[in-house]
């Protein structure tokens, strides 16, 4: 257990990335009210999954309640809408906007998006494909649902329903996506190419995700899925117009050519810690990514043999979400800042997020906790 006082306070320097807002549609509802309630209690999320998404490899799913697109959305430009943007524009407006639609944060021409994902929306993809191969004729399909099977249609909706004219990227880095996409957006930030970002990573559940996951793992159960989105509002400490909640200390990447996860995850939060000026013993809660699979299970090893204990058990692990894929870290930082927003003793406390893909990605995060209001 970890015996390290938290840090005192102390000013940041201006540059420094901070966290000063999140959001989180997951499978415990459509806010981070929602999100941090059911982490706190410990609920699991999985339920049979709907029989009009056909036949699947696992009859339970962990999805987002009461996702209807055209009732969160409206019905303008959303009748062929997929999930996966669907969530990310429900999860921005969770972070931007108030309860009655009233935009709550202020932005400018620089404030950018930056977005993780898999594969984009995989249900719209194959059913575009299906009907190329089945109909009369390969062109007789659905030119409506063009749009929404491009990678980046989910950050570029995302930027245009609120205005957004700065950087908007797609990172596809699978589970490790929301952290690639929070080393993006502070990288361009300290280039001086946005004053803001809006970082975040999403998934969907569907009969496609479900058959591809249960395919990639020949001999393996059907895994457990979720879906989700989470969201940060990421700027400046020197810039800031709302109290950070974290300040970004560092975030490393790299990948598994040696086909050795536990050494992977091993090398890469050694060196975000040693990039962020703090030790290993000072770290106060760990949250790994809890992927089901073998690279899963070599990462919480590897923060088990590395941490103190205690940093492990601090916040409930992912698996009550199901394997939410590229949406998990950016979540993973919102149960961080959940669990945080209820204990005074989190101030100043370091926290470290890992994550690890069944491609070889393996990224971590560390931060410092700042505020009491998570």
């Amino acid at each position: 257990m970890s015996t390290a006082a938290a840090t005192p306070a102390a000013p940041l320097p201006p540059q420094t990335p901070v966290i000063t807002g999140w959001s989180a549609v997951s499978p415990y509802g459509l806010g981070r009210e929602e999100f941090a309630a059911g982490l706190r209690g410990g609920a699991k999320t999985a339920v049979r999954a709907d029989p009009e998404l056909g036949p699947l490899p696992s009859p339970d799913a962990c999805m987002v309640p009461g996702f209807d697109i055209q009732g969160l959305l409206g019905k303008k430009g959303t009748a062929k809408m997929d999930r996966l943007t669907a969530l990310a524009l429900v999860a921005s407006d969770g972070l931007l906007l108030d309860g009655e639609g009233n935009r709550t944060v202020r932005t400018d021409d620089s404030t950018g998006v930056v977005l993780g994902i898999t594969m984009g929306s995989l249900e719209n993809v194959t059913n575009f494909l299906r009907q190329s191969y089945t109909q009369a004729r390969p062109f007789h399909v659905d030119a409506g649902r063009i749009p929404f099977g491009s990678l980046n249609h989910a950050a570029g909706a995302t930027a245009i329903r609120h205005g957004l004219k700065g950087p908007n990227t797609t990172v596809a880095g699978g589970r490790a996506s929301g952290l690639l996409a929070l080393n993006y957006a502070r990288r361009l930030m300290s280039q001086g190419r946005a004053t803001k970002y809006l970082v975040g990573s999403a998934e969907e559940f569907s009969a496609a995700h479900a058959w591809y996951e249960h395919t990639a793992a020949p001999g393996e159960p059907a895994p457990l899925l979720g879906e989700g989105c989470g969201l940060l509002l990421v700027e400046h400490a020197g810039t800031a117009e709302r109290p950070p909640l974290a300040a970004v200390l560092s975030v490393e990447t790299r990948v598994d050519i040696d086909d050795d996860p536990y050494a992977a995850v091993t090398a890469c939060a050694r060196r975000a810690l040693d990039r962020a000026g703090v030790g290993a013993d000072e770290v106060w809660a760990a949250v790994p990514c809890a992927a089901p699979s073998a690279a899963g299970r070599a990462e919480h090893e590897a923060l088990a043999a590395l941490l103190p204990a205690a940093a492990l058990s601090r916040v409930p692990s992912m698996e009550l979400l199901g394997d939410t894929g590229a949406a998990s870290a950016s979540l993973q930082i919102g149960a961080v800042l959940a669990i945080a927003g209820s204990d005074h003793d989190a101030q100043g406390r370091i926290a470290l997020v890992s994550a690890v893909d069944q491609d070889g990605a393996v990224a971590c995060a560390v931060l410092r906790l700042m505020g009491e209001n998570a």
